[in-house]
């Protein structure tokens, strides 16, 4: 993936929500809601399972200069946060649009585009309204789960990367002498003796 999970799924509730500029954003960024009737959406991961992760090399040769690649890649279940906030009637009567959103064609091309898939079926649908108190605002926070697959492509410098090994096998006559038992070394041409 090129992006967080939580930024693809800003863009696509922008999208398919028609979203007034900077009324939807990702969670943590120190943000007030403001004091008006507008409807506003945060959207950030809670917690994740991470499911593989795994490292690999590959050698690239450009015009003759080879290098080694280090390829790192993570695939975990996210639990992204969608909070719908307003002060007016907005997050009551348009909340399910956000699920309808997370499913509509635009959000299976950013899932096909961005390897990760968003579940069908939310985690939880909650009213925490009651927990703003006297401020009368309506807030529901939505959970859905998506799998991701994350990849890191890093060019290593030569001095990083080992490609010549040498070793030696000794029985208990040739222990401690110079002359092993077995002696080879490892390298970009194979095996030599």
């Amino acid at each position: 993936m090129n992006s967080l999970t939580a930024q693809i799924l800003v863009d696509i509730i922008n999208e398919e929500m028609d979203m007034p500029a900077d009324t939807v954003w990702l969670r943590d960024q120190n943000r007030m809601i403001p004091n008006d009737n507008g409807l506003y959406i945060v959207v950030g991961m809670t917690s994740a399972w991470p499911t593989a992760n795994s490292v690999y090399m590959v050698e690239e040769n450009t015009d003759g200069v080879i290098t080694q690649h280090q390829i790192s890649q993570v695939q975990q279940r996210e639990n992204i946060q969608i909070d719908i906030l307003s002060r007016s009637n907005d997050a009551i009567t348009r909340n399910w649009e956000v699920i309808a959103a997370i499913q509509s064609f635009y959000a299976q091309q950013q899932q096909e585009a961005n390897n990760f898939k968003i579940f069908r079926i939310p985690n939880q649908f909650v009213n925490l309204s009651s927990a703003e108190g006297g401020s009368i605002l309506n807030r529901y926070s939505i959970t859905v789960a998506c799998m991701v697959w994350y990849r890191k492509d890093k060019a290593m410098p030569a001095y990083d990367y080992y490609d010549d090994f040498t070793t030696r096998a000794d029985d208990y006559e040739t222990i401690g002498t110079d002359i092993p038992l077995i002696e080879f070394e490892i390298n970009a041409g194979g095996i030599h003796d």
